[in-house]
């Protein structure tokens, strides 16, 4: 993704989405933040107090050629992130594999940006010659793993016992998508 887009919510409302930038570090911090605070938050790995990376972490894992970062604003307020990063990516045999990841302040859901970030990375995977894409889901995250079967990916696997949530036990769905 070399240029913001601006992209229409199923809500009528019109936000911007474009890669993630070393600048955007103080935005990304505030919006974990808020995201980390909200119900969605238990579908994640993200919590409130979850120490975040550094700033020259983030900076270094936002401009490697091997993955994309994006992110989607309403005026000034980053309301979503989505990434795609190479596994291994000088690995002779696993070089081509790809985890993603996404996550939408819960306002946003299901509106669409969901599906609009998948299409972008799916995008960006082909055009780096990426031949899988992996992820996991949180067994009771309906949106999302609704959203990602519909773009094509596969349940290959379930990780038991994952995470302790509201006095039960989670289990995460592994899923993958292969593209060629």
């Amino acid at each position: 993704m070399n240029r913001a887009i601006k992209f229409k919510l199923k809500n009528g409302k019109i936000v911007t989405i474009r890669r993630l930038k070393p600048d955007d570090y103080d935005a990304f911090v505030k919006y974990i933040t808020e995201f980390a605070k909200g119900p969605s938050a238990k579908w994640t790995w993200q919590y409130p107090g979850r120490s975040l990376p550094s700033r020259e972490r983030a900076e270094k894992d936002w401009t490697n050629e091997n993955n994309l970062f994006i992110v989607a604003f309403d005026n000034n307020k980053m309301i979503g992130t989505a990434n795609i990063m190479k596994k291994m990516p000088d690995h002779p045999y696993s070089g081509r594999i790809a985890t993603t990841g996404t996550t939408i302040l819960e306002k946003y859901t299901s509106n669409g940006l969901g599906t609009k970030f998948k299409q972008i990375v799916g995008k960006w995977a082909t055009e780096h010659c990426v031949h899988k894409l992996q992820t996991e889901v949180r067994h009771k995250n309906t949106r999302s793993l609704g959203n990602l079967l519909k773009q094509g990916y596969e349940i290959v696997g379930i990780l038991h016992d994952t995470a302790f949530i509201d006095g039960e036990w989670h289990h995460e769905y592994i899923l993958e998508k292969i593209l060629d």
